[in-house]
């Protein structure tokens, strides 16, 4: 039976502490070092995007999404239960793991899912790119270490990902805290949050976004 440990080697790329409000004001772009250097690439689409972040997967979820997605890049048979989405055209990717298929032996309902996606920023100089892990159970939310929102932002010029504080994006634990889950954009370019029986979208607005 697949272990469902999610080891998550660096604290670097949890959602970051609670800060005041005002923070989110300031220009989540202008502290970004060669310490939240992600990874180096040309002319992004989605699949570079996704090719370069798993280049190096640094714990157990990346890796197994990783193996699949090079079998994929390579037009081989992907593994038992194993999907992609990829829609080049509105800059999303989807991977889907039905655990029932792949474990036919310890039919428990699961899915393991990842969504990629990203947003061209209004200043023209950044993209931001989102990875989104998700676990279901016969439909409703689990939660594991490693589930949950990731936000990285891409420099046009250097042509870096950077990891970025996600409270400076609207994307702090004031908003995301506890139980939640989200559901990143196939189309249009906001996210929708679901947390405690509630439904809420967190709105683009050029270089983060307002929770409504």
């Amino acid at each position: 039976m697949k272990t469902r440990t999610f080891i998550l080697a660096t604290a670097a790329l949890t959602l970051m502490a609670i800060v005041p409000n005002a923070a989110k004001a300031q220009d989540p772009f202008k502290d970004l070092t060669k310490n939240d250097v992600v990874a180096t690439f040309k002319v992004p689409d989605i699949v570079d995007f996704v090719t370069y972040f798993l280049n190096d997967p640094i714990d157990e979820q990346r890796e197994s999404v990783a193996t699949e997605w090079e079998k994929y890049l390579k037009n081989e048979k992907l593994g038992k239960g194993v999907s992609f989405v990829v829609d080049k055209k509105n800059g999303y990717i989807r991977y889907e793991k039905d655990n029932d298929v792949a474990y036919p032996d310890y039919k428990n309902g699961e899915k393991d899912i990842v969504e990629y996606c990203y947003w061209n920023c209004a200043d023209g100089l950044h993209k931001l790119f989102a990875e989104n892990v998700k676990l279901t159970r016969n439909g409703e939310p689990e939660f594991a270490q490693l589930t949950g929102l990731y936000i990285f932002v891409y420099d046009n010029a250097t042509q870096k990902l950077y990891r970025v504080n996600q409270t400076l994006l609207g994307l702090g634990g004031d908003v995301t805290a506890g139980e939640v889950t989200f559901d990143l954009p196939r189309f249009g370019k906001d996210i929708e949050m679901y947390a405690n029986g509630t439904h809420k979208k967190l709105v683009w607005n050029g270089k983060g976004f307002n929770n409504k």
